[in-house]
């Protein structure tokens, strides 16, 4: 019974450590095939404060519509 429990043991041990190892390597790959490409493209090629677009002025127009009472009314 003593033997069954000592490689039981060992096999978790093992089973743990592949485990590990498997995790490693399957994040690593997700990080270096999608993750890392898309991040590098975003920030190479993507505006996300708006900043290209314009010439001068970093301030956007605001348009606001006429107001009325059924506007004033219905708030939320």
């Amino acid at each position: 019974m003593d033997a069954l429990k000592k490689f039981w043991h060992g096999w978790q041990r093992f089973g743990r450590f592949i485990g590990n190892m498997v995790g490693r390597v399957i994040l690593s790959l997700f990080y270096f095939t999608i993750l890392a490409p898309f991040g590098l493209g975003a920030t190479l090629f993507g505006d996300t404060l708006g900043l290209k677009k314009a010439a001068g002025s970093h301030w956007k127009e605001r348009t606001t519509p006429a107001p009325n009472l059924d506007d004033a009314r219905r708030q939320f």
